[in-house]
């Protein structure tokens, strides 16, 4: 158990690098996926965070990568019920992505009051500098932190 325990949102990459497999196999957990074992420690010891937006983020991009519909439920129900909804009320970032569909992930996190957005993607990492809170940083960086 963390010593600590933080607001976090996880970027759509995150969720697709843990994979879905593991909803239905206990064997396919694996200590060695680390947004797996990210995901899996931020729904068991912290607080994440989504958005109906995030989530349909989730969605959309699970089943465009061929994830069986069957497991992208399974995983959405999963977020959905150990995740904590945010209703995002700020209308533009103070500092937005060059693209713009990640904007959604600042802003959950802002309104979220997140410690943490999780992001290995660039356009998130690029703007990193701008943001004292939440702390964006990738996946490698955050897991010392989050997995504690």
């Amino acid at each position: 158990m963390p010593a600590e325990k933080y607001r976090v949102v996880l970027d759509t990459n995150q969720i697709i690098g843990a994979g879905s497999r593991w909803m239905v196999d206990a064997r396919s957990v694996s200590d060695s996926n680390l947004c797996q074992r990210i995901l899996i420690q931020v729904a068991a010891a912290h607080t994440g965070l989504f958005s109906g937006k995030t989530m349909g983020e989730y969605t959309e991009k699970l089943l465009d990568l061929n994830h069986p519909k069957e497991r992208v439920q399974m995983l959405i129900t999963y977020l959905m019920g150990a995740f904590t909804y945010v209703k995002i009320v700020t209308k533009d970032a103070p500092t937005k992505p060059t693209d713009l569909d990640d904007e959604i992930f600042i802003l959950c996190a802002l309104d979220g009051n997140a410690d943490y957005l999780v992001a290995d993607d660039k356009h998130l990492l690029d703007v990193k500098s701008s943001y004292a809170r939440p702390v964006i940083g990738k996946s490698v960086e955050l897991e010392p932190i989050l997995c504690a």
